[in-house]
């Protein structure tokens, strides 16, 4: 989990694949009118298992020294259709504060990133899990 200036940068996304196993995966993410949105590109496994309708979970620590300050949102999530561009017009300033830093440590830039991770997955929270 990576923490700075106060600000949690990567949650981990839990759906499950189509033989019933678990995929936990690091991801960025932006929380935005009560849901999480969370940039990925198109062809990966957390997108094909949020397009079969797969359960999620999004397990958040938010710092505590030992394993305290967890968070973990459960719900169902589904894929945009609106691409990551479009939702730039919605969350550019919000997702560009939260997130320039680690862009920029991939050398790349805001258009780069959006056109890179172009499919936006919506989780909704529909159960909270804290410790």
């Amino acid at each position: 989990m990576v923490l700075m200036a106060g600000v949690m940068r990567v949650a981990w996304f839990t759906s499950i694949r189509a033989d019933g196993t678990p995929n936990a995966v690091p991801v960025w993410f932006l929380w935005h009118d009560g849901r999480v949105l969370i940039l990925s590109e198109a062809d990966t496994l957390k997108v094909r298992t949020v397009r079969r309708g797969s359960p999620v979970l999004v397990p958040l620590h938010a710092g505590g020294a030992f394993g305290d300050d967890v968070v973990v949102l459960h719900g169902s999530a589904e894929v945009s259709d609106r691409s990551a561009t479009q939702w730039a017009e919605t969350i550019g300033d919000a997702s560009a504060a939260k997130s320039a830093e680690g862009i920029a440590e991939l050398g790349i830039d805001v258009p780069t990133m959006l056109s890179r991770y172009n499919t936006v997955i919506v989780m909704t929270p529909e159960r909270l899990q804290a410790w």
